[in-house]
């Protein structure tokens, strides 16, 4: 029988499940499968919330739901000294390689709805409509 990966979402992704823009990132969330969220993504997420003035019991609701169903992932020296790495050899943004490098340390697929990640490996790029 094959083993279903872990999945580590980004912000994006979530934004997407939250908002209900796609049914593919809500297959993944409500699926049995392990999932995990990079600090950062709270950051950005909480951030997207204050920008668009979602009321704070919303914003509470929303982090208390991802901190229950997904493992956040801290930074370590590590993950920062790899991510710089992969910032340089694969031209990603500080913060975009900082999650992707803590997605493959947990060996997870990470899934995102950000194309700046597009043809890089264990990623998974779903459709949305919004941005950060």
């Amino acid at each position: 029988m094959k083993k279903t990966r872990s999945k580590f979402l980004d912000s994006s992704a979530w934004l997407s499940y939250l908002f209900a823009e796609n049914d593919e990132i809500k297959e993944i969330i409500d699926s049995d499968g392990l999932l995990y969220t990079s600090v950062i993504s709270l950051f950005e997420i909480r951030r997207k919330f204050l920008r668009e003035k979602i009321p704070l019991e919303d914003q509470k609701r929303a982090l208390d739901f991802i901190k229950s169903v997904s493992i956040v992932i801290d930074l370590n020296e590590v993950i920062a000294e790899r991510a710089s790495e992969i910032s340089h050899h694969k031209g990603l943004h500080a913060m975009d390689a900082l999650i992707y490098t803590s997605a493959l340390s947990t060996e997870s697929i990470l899934v995102t709805g950000d194309s700046d990640f597009e043809g890089l490996e264990d990623v998974l790029v779903i459709g949305r409509k919004d941005t950060l």
